[in-house]
Formats: structure tokens, sequence, C-alpha cells
């Protein structure tokens, strides 16, 4: 899509005082961590950017099988609004979200609010709140959607109960989070050993001239980890999907667009089909649970679906 066909909910002079503020914020909590100064600034782009949000919301609607139009949706770890913002104004759907205002995510939840407002929204459309106590009652929403909040939380097993629990019966809900079990992290931007763990992750960053505390904030998520904690909620849930199938298309058609330092991840890839690797490491891939990220999607049993 090009930028002259991107749907907008403000205009450029309204985006590029947005822009400012959240570079700072990214500067600020990610600017030791990013791949380069490059990478806070194409950060900052994506997140202000409509097509990301559509991309998400039709990735979701895709996997659920049926049109997120009408229904109530919840995002946890709903960031700046845009998700919000975007999926009320062009995808018909009553979306709220919650959001922590402090520590390395303070000043985004009051530039949630400016988002919305400038996007004719009311700000109560997003709330204070941590995905281990979700401030909605039970049964209280059809969707519920989060993009990688899951590996920054204290307690993973108590947000996934609480997504369930706010989930009506036949409700559905999707969570993508970084694979740790595989080959990419990409808040640094960089290669990554599956299954390394964290104190030899610190090494390896610091090596690399990163700051090595930020991996003491990341919860290492792997396939296995996930299992075990859904285990609990098995009689609850049945899973849907771990986003398998759209990591093998990605990885042999390319298809997928460069966010963040995923611009590194294609270009590697491209080598790969060079060297006529692809269907090899597809066949480990999925022997070994490499797809990353993880997009797991669950429907909570009951209801008519």
């Amino acid at each position: 899509m090009a930028d002259t066909e991107r749907p907008t909910l403000f205009d450029e002079t309204t985006r590029a005082v947005f822009y400012d503020r959240l570079f700072n914020i990214y500067q600020r909590n990610f600017g030791r961590v990013a791949a380069s100064p490059e990478h806070v600034v194409q950060m900052t782009h994506d997140s202000l950017d409509e097509r990301r949000s559509l991309e998400q919301l039709d990735m979701f609607e895709a996997a659920i099988g049926e049109p997120l139009a009408g229904k109530r949706m919840l995002e946890v770890g709903s960031g700046i609004g845009m998700t919000q913002s975007v999926a009320r104004r062009f995808r018909g759907v009553e979306a709220y979200g919650i959001e922590p205002g402090d520590d390395e995510y303070e000043g985004s939840l009051k530039l949630s609010y400016d988002i919305l407002e400038a996007s004719g929204l009311d700000r109560d459309v997003v709330r204070y709140g941590v995905g281990e106590d979700i401030p909605f009652p039970d049964g209280h929403f059809d969707l519920v959607y989060s993009s990688n909040v899951l590996e920054h939380v204290n307690v993973p097993p108590k947000v996934l109960a609480e997504i369930v629990r706010v989930l009506k019966p036949g409700g559905q809900a999707q969570i993508v989070v970084p694979n740790y079990g595989s080959w990419w992290e990409g808040h640094y931007g960089i290669l990554w050993l599956p299954h390394l763990p964290a104190w030899a992750g610190k090494l390896y960053v610091r090596a690399l001239g990163r700051d090595p505390d930020f991996i003491d904030t990341l919860q290492l998520v792997s396939r296995g980890k996930v299992e075990r904690w859904l285990e609990p909620l098995r009689d609850t849930i049945e899973i849907r999907g771990w986003g398998t199938d759209i990591w093998e298309q990605r990885v042999r058609g390319l298809g997928f667009a460069e966010y963040s330092a995923l611009g590194r991840v294609k270009a590697i890839l491209r080598v790969l089909h060079r060297l006529g690797v692809i269907p090899l490491l597809i066949a480990l891939g999925k022997a070994l649970h490499w797809e990353t990220p993880i997009i797991l999607t669950i429907r909570k049993r009951g209801g008519a679906g």
C-alpha cells in the first residue's frame, strides 16, 4: 500500500508532534537496546503507521475465520492507542485497551489519550491496567488481542488466565509474542541462539555493546513455556493455532513488512534462499518450534461457536 493510500487518523502536523513525543519515549527506554539510532527511528514510524495496525487486525480476523466488525475487543498492552483508534475508525470494532503507565511505559498511556482524542474518540477507550489484573468483568469481550506484551509481564500464566476470564464463552484471543526458542531477538535486532538462558544472553548482548540489563526485564518465552502456562486452562480453551503456517508463508515468500529491524531478517532469508536451504530450514523449524513470533490463537469453550 502506497503512502498516499494509507488511511489516516490525523493530519501530518499532529503526526509530527506525536512522532517527537514517541521518539523521546523510545530513545529513553530502548536507545541502548536497539540495533542503531535508525532502529529507534523506524520503531517510532512503525508505531504511528495505521497500516501496521490494520495488518494486525487483518491477521487476527483471518486466524479466527470471522469478521471483527461489530465485536467488542480488548487489547492487553495497548501502547499508544493506535489499534483502538484504527479498529474503531476503519474496522467497526468496539475496541478497548489497557496499558500500564510507569517504568518503561511512562508517557505511552498519556500519549494514547491524546492520539484517541486526535482520532475523534473518547480517551476512556484505554484504561490504566496490567495483564495480571484486567479491570473488566468476567465474560465481557468477544475478542482479546495482545502483541509483544507477554514477554514484558511479571506473571505470564496469570495474564493468560485473565485473558480467558474476560472472554465470553466462544470468544477468541490472539497473543503474539517473540519466540526465544527461535533465532531472532527483535528488541535488540540480533540473531539469537534458541533457548539461550538469560545469563548467557546478557553476556552476548554486552559483547555487542548493548545494554544487558534489559534482558532482566524479559520473559524468555518459548512454545514449551507457553504450553506449560496454558496447562491449567486446558479444559477451558481450545488452541486454534501457533502461527506456524504464517511463519512458513513468510519464510517461503518473504512477504512480510520490514517493521522495526525485520529488514535484517529478510536479508538473511534471501541469502538462505540463494543457498537453497529453505526446505530444510522449514522442516527443522516445524520440528523444533522455531516459528517466530509465536502467534497463539485460542477459543474459550462454550457459546455457539
